[in-house]
């Protein structure tokens, strides 16, 4: 019972939250939200699709839903959402660099689900460009395309910062 942990459930709609950080930044937000996305779970998905009685009367096997990632799809959010968003990639950002200098750079991405009050919980962070950004390669992110007004998927994003710390003789304040 000492390593016991107790985790809330929360009930509502998961978002992967995909931003970008910039430390080359100046004038704008160094923060970006690149894009959303959501995913599919292996059984999960079709286990929650059928009627309680249903899902009742599953064998062993079938009645507790595996949760192996196995696809991704682009969404979009309710713009009263977006504060509380970047709120919290900017608690984000401030916890990184203060418990692992230099702190965030570049892409990162904040997994999340949203209770029926419309409050968000994070259940795992990628410092790292996010498992779903697959979606998004040819046809950019959502807000990273209205930022930029031109696609731009988060690997075209970093090239940017790459290109631009190289204009500005500033690459070693984007590598570690």
């Amino acid at each position: 019972m000492a390593d016991a942990r107790m985790e809330e459930y929360i009930i509502g709609p998961v978002f992967n939250l995909d931003f970008f950080y910039s430390p080359l930044e100046e004038k704008g937000s160094k923060i970006e939200l690149l894009g959303i996305d959501w995913r599919f779970e292996s059984s999960l998905d079709g286990f929650v699709r059928l009627p309680a009685e249903q899902q009742l009367a599953l064998n062993d096997k079938q009645c507790i839903p595996e949760y192996t990632v196995c696809g991704h799809n682009s969404s979009t959010m309710r713009e009263s959402l977006l504060d509380g968003a970047f709120e919290l990639a900017e608690m984000f950002v401030k916890a990184a660099e203060k418990h692992f200098a230099p702190g965030m750079i570049g892409p990162f991405c904040l997994q999340t689900c949203v209770d029926k009050d419309l409050r968000f919980f994070i259940y795992d962070v990628a410092p790292r460009i996010g498992g779903g950004t697959n979606v998004h390669m040819s046809v950019g992110h959502p807000y990273a395309n209205s930022l930029w007004r031109q696609n731009v998927s988060t690997g075209r994003r970093l090239a940017m910062e790459v290109r631009r710390a190289i204009e500005q003789d500033r690459v070693a304040e984007i590598v570690t």
